[in-house]
């Protein structure tokens, strides 16, 4: 799926009283046997006033398909006036089943956050999902997960990544942060939802839930049996490098099929303000190297096109992808010359070989 570009704006009028909404937290399981289940989205609201019921959302939203890929868009801003204000949404879920294991990864990332004029604040909300299975076990994190600049009615800015469903009160109603919820066996399906803020807001006098906000949503899931599986080599993968606020998220899938290459990548250094959408992946440019893959295409950069990217190395050095797989990147000028580079190991996300 190629990356979307746009500008959500929404305008609504005057709030009045808010009635008659409810959350929909728990997601049904709907991933077949034997396949994947990834979907991101940056916000979602739900409101009701006295004449009318409004939602926005979720957006942008990406969901992947069961036999895995990868799926990605991102938003320029989003505004909701008295409700929600925030820049920058890229969202990207990757995943792929093999003959031995089966994974998926999903982030959603929104920068510079405001919600209901100011109670709720962040400069960078990074939600991150991941799942995997081996045939006898199957597991899920959130690890990645992060709140850059949070504050919350009027408190000092924080870099935080708060305990699961950790939930603080604000004129209204509550604020949840890194909402979590899992589901799964454990054995042959494993998934999480995190959702890194949830703003409910209730009727003071009955109590019912009167505005459901989410910002930065993430959801990953496996249901896998090892079976035989003939094909050519791959990779997908999809996480973060870095820590506080000098992070770059990421997402990829690349391999070779007939003997030619195919794949796309989604690229992010929030640091730097670069965003990277892979546009093409050059001829040959796919190799395998044990259990680290290489791969280069053209891209669009910051919305300009000629430029190029080359991913030095992607390796999967087995489970969690965090603090074991290492993601090298570099980013070239139409001259060749190196514009951006970044590797490290993983500290949110992970990396899936699929040898042939």
């Amino acid at each position: 799926m190629n990356q979307r570009m746009r500008e959500y704006v929404v305008s609504l009028a005057a709030m009045g009283l808010l009635v008659g909404v409810t959350t929909e937290n728990a997601r049904a399981w709907n991933t077949p046997a034997n396949g994947v289940g990834g979907e991101a989205y940056g916000v979602s609201v739900k409101v009701s006033a006295s004449t009318a019921a409004v939602t926005v959302g979720p957006t942008p939203h990406v969901v992947l398909c069961p036999d895995g890929g990868m799926a990605a868009d991102r938003l320029l801003k989003i505004s909701v006036p008295n409700l929600v204000g925030s820049e920058t949404l890229p969202v990207v879920t990757t995943g792929s089943i093999g003959s031995d294991s089966a994974s998926v990864q999903s982030s959603a990332t929104v920068e510079r956050v405001n919600l209901l004029n100011g109670a709720v604040a962040a400069q960078l909300v990074v939600a991150m999902s991941s799942s995997t299975a081996g045939g006898s076990t199957a597991r899920s994190t959130a690890e990645g997960s992060t709140l850059i600049g949070l504050s919350i009615n009027g408190s000092t800015p924080v870099d935080v990544t708060p305990s699961p469903n950790t939930t603080i009160p604000i004129p209204g109603g509550a604020v949840i942060l890194n909402e979590q919820i899992p589901e799964g066996d454990g054995v042959h399906t494993s998934g999480l939802t995190v959702n890194m803020i949830h703003v409910v807001l209730k009727e003071p006098l009955t109590g019912t839930i009167t505005a459901d906000i989410v910002v930065s949503s993430a959801h990953s899931d496996v249901n896998f049996v090892p079976a035989p599986k003939a094909g050519n080599a791959f990779m997908t993968g999809g996480g973060k490098l870095g820590t506080g606020r000098d992070i770059a998220t990421f997402g990829f899938n690349a391999g070779s099929r007939g003997g030619a290459p195919h794949g796309q990548l989604e690229y992010n250094d929030h640091a730097k303000g670069l965003k990277v959408h892979s546009l093409s992946i050059d001829p040959s440019s796919f190799g395998l190297n044990g259990t680290c893959v290489t791969f280069s295409g053209s891209a669009r950069v910051n919305d300009v096109d000629g430029y190029s990217f080359k991913v030095n190395s992607a390796c999967d050095y087995g489970e969690p992808g965090v603090g074991h797989d290492t993601f090298d990147i570099s980013v070239l000028d139409s001259s060749g010359a190196v514009v951006n580079s970044r590797s490290g190991t993983l500290t949110g996300g992970n990396l899936q070989l699929h040898p042939e």
